[in-house]
């Protein structure tokens, strides 16, 4: 058992300078995740269109979700993209997956990006 934790901690000693040299030669690696996510341009514009044709039916004037139709206000941005991707991939999950298949399958990455910024920010 002490060979194990005195190879863990060799690992990990010797392995930490990398991890600190790569991360100082890299300004993104010491910006949180969600600032990297949060500098993509989006378009709300172009989101609100899409959320007005597209979501609002099934989800609310203000993505406060409706029956089993989610709320969409209270989510992270995070997770909207994930469904989202998941639903254009053709993935079934959830009661409501045949009709979220059909929109998302026409949104590109902008699109998603763009929709899960405005879902989650324009109705505060």
């Amino acid at each position: 058992m002490s060979r194990g934790l005195i190879l863990t901690v060799s690992l990990i000693l010797c392995g930490l300078p990398a991890v600190v040299e790569s991360q100082a030669t890299d300004p993104l690696a010491l910006e949180p995740a969600e600032t990297v996510a949060s500098a993509q341009e989006v378009d709300l514009e172009a989101a609100q269109r899409i959320y007005q044709r597209s979501c609002r039916a099934c989800h609310g004037n203000r993505a406060q979700g409706a029956s089993s139709y989610p709320s969409l206000s209270d989510k992270e941005p995070d997770y909207i993209v994930e469904k989202l991707e998941r639903y254009r991939a053709g993935e079934r999950f959830g009661p409501n997956s045949i009709l979220m298949i059909q929109h998302a399958r026409k949104l590109s990455d902008e699109d998603i990006a763009s929709l899960a910024v405005f879902m989650t920010t324009a109705f505060d």
